[in-house]
């Protein structure tokens, strides 16, 4: 078996004629303080097709050189901004399913759960995750099941996970 350049097996594959049949998704990430893993979401958002990433926070607390370094070409492919607004009907455009990425009371195993076809994820920050104040705006919680005896995953592998998982349910559908 050949190595095939992933933009000519894409290419031919073409998985975003997907966007002909469901919305882009939204991210959304709350307060995060690396900026590896702010780099990471915008790359990740560009590779699944999102429509935007938007950072809860202030832009002026953030080394913004690091960010555009870690999202590589990404960083041009793709609307990514700060929010101070802590309302997520403001920032979410209406008709959107909010979903957390998040261990809860509440949460349902994101394997286990239909994830809607419009629908915008938000992750909480590296060290606290999402405040009960976010929480309380999101209309799904599901959480990601890690066996390992690390039982937390870092913020872009879980909104990795959880982006990936949406896409292959809108492929069966």
């Amino acid at each position: 078996m050949a190595y095939l350049k992933s933009n000519d097996l894409f290419g031919k594959l073409a998985p975003e004629t997907l966007f002909e049949r469901v919305p882009r998704p939204i991210l959304i990430a709350d307060h995060l303080l690396t900026p590896d893993n702010m780099g990471a979401l915008i790359r990740l958002a560009d590779n699944i097709g999102a429509s935007e990433v938007c950072f809860l926070g202030r832009e002026e607390e953030h080394r913004l050189g690091k960010v555009r370094r870690a999202a590589a070409s990404s960083r041009d492919n793709i609307r990514w901004y700060f929010s101070e607004e802590s309302d997520l009907h403001k920032i979410v455009p209406e008709g959107k399913t909010i979903v957390a990425i998040e261990t809860a009371n509440n949460a349902t195993c994101i394997y286990d759960t239909q994830l809607p076809e419009d629908l915008a994820f938000i992750v909480g920050g590296e060290s606290h995750g999402l405040s009960e104040d976010l929480l309380s705006q999101c209309d799904m919680v599901v959480y990601i099941p890690v066996p390992g005896p690390t039982r937390s995953l870092n913020v872009s592998h879980a909104a990795a996970v959880a982006l990936f998982e949406w896409q292959r349910q809108m492929r069966e559908r």
